[in-house]
């Protein structure tokens, strides 16, 4: 019988590969998409103008440093710490604009796929994320073999069901009235 603290290790690692891949993703596609982050980031002016240009020149670094630290389980309390605090900032920065009625500007997620405006599923997308990533801080130790690859695979499968769940948050509302 499996005791809680091996589901407590398999969920943390879980956490760290699905948020890991998707921060990779973001980063991957804020770098493809330099030159229009810094417009992302103004659009939700909460930043001094004079610091949006420097916010997008340092985010997708930042963002692919925490992805290959949470994906090779290098500092993982710092990494998993780091990580949910930008997820929270997110999240954060989605429902300042979602309150302000400016729900109809990208999010930034930068999915080139995928333009997705704001909405309150994305922030519940982003808390959902930083809660995946609590199991690393009450489980930051590596567990053995067979409990990791089970982590492994659960964190893969996280991260298509992710996958799955923006392109639905993204698809346009049909009115159907």
């Amino acid at each position: 019988m499996a005791t809680w603290g091996a589901f407590i290790a398999v969920m943390a690692i879980a956490g760290r590969v699905c948020v890991g891949l998707v921060f990779l993703l973001a980063s991957v596609q804020k770098i493809r998409h330099w030159r229009l982050l810094p417009g992302v980031i103004g659009n939700y002016r909460l930043l001094p103008s004079r610091l949006v240009r420097p916010a997008a020149y340092v985010l997708p670094p930042v963002e692919l440093a925490l992805a290959a630290a949470l994906l090779s389980g290098i500092m993982i309390l710092p990494a998993a710490a780091a990580a949910m605090t930008l997820l929270l900032i997110f999240a954060l920065a989605m429902a300042i604009n979602i309150r302000r009625g400016r729900d109809f500007i990208d999010c930034g997620c930068h999915q080139s796929f995928l333009r997705q405006t704001l909405k309150p599923a994305l922030v519940t997308r982003n808390l959902l994320l930083t809660a995946l990533l609590s199991a690393s801080l009450a489980s930051p130790l590596m567990p053995p073999a067979g409990p990791a690859t089970i982590g492994v695979a659960a964190g893969l499968a996280l991260f298509l069901f992710y996958l799955i769940a923006n392109t639905v948050i993204a698809l346009p509302v049909l009115n159907t009235a």
